[in-house]
């Protein structure tokens, strides 16, 4: 089912819960039960919990005029930040089917905000099968600068993909050659 764009939820809440450390809450990623995703955003924003669902816009197709709605980039996974009460009420939202606790927080919040990043900027993305190997590059120029990934060849243009390692998911973008170069650790 389409839903009118203005009753998405937002994909950050609070907006700058990717930029902010708190160390009494820890990440944690929701699995969700089919197609939840929004509901449980929609939850909870209004219990108070901040979270990031990441989401592209998509064309749907309609006999007489052109739809988008907006479509989680993580099919079944939300992410978000609680402690210990607040971790327990999101499970009681009915929208869970399993909670993933998050080892390495520092990396997860770098994944998610190159992944904020690319989804803010003008580009087109779509969601990609996880890579665990190939070359791994950082863009050094354009609206992209300084997004870490993993460049993969297609037809004649190259894809810049993007993961998300603890849920070992991806999404990928159309990328000039020229923008990036080899990832020096």
């Amino acid at each position: 089912m389409t839903i009118s764009l203005s009753k998405n939820p937002e994909p950050l809440f609070p907006a700058d819960i990717l930029s902010t450390i708190q160390k009494d809450k820890l990440w944690r990623v929701a699995h969700t039960k089919s197609r939840r995703e929004k509901a449980l955003a929609h939850y909870l924003a209004l219990a108070g919990i901040g979270y990031y669902l990441p989401m592209f816009s998509k064309q749907q197709s309609s006999d007489k005029r052109v739809r988008y709605s907006l479509i989680p980039v993580f099919n079944g996974y939300l992410f978000f930040r609680a402690d210990d009460s607040e971790r327990h009420k999101a499970i009681r939202s009915n929208h869970i089917a399993n909670i993933i606790d998050v080892g390495d927080e520092l990396t997860l919040m770098k994944e998610l905000s190159q992944i904020q990043k690319t989804l803010s900027g003008n580009t087109k993305v779509y969601p990609y099968d996880f890579i665990s190997k190939g070359q791994r590059v950082h863009v050094k120029k354009g609206p992209l600068k300084g997004v870490e990934g993993i460049i993969v060849r297609k037809d004649n243009n190259y894809r810049l993909v993007i993961s998300v390692e603890s849920i070992m998911q991806s999404i990928s973008v159309s990328i000039d050659a020229e923008l990036v170069e080899p990832f020096i650790s």
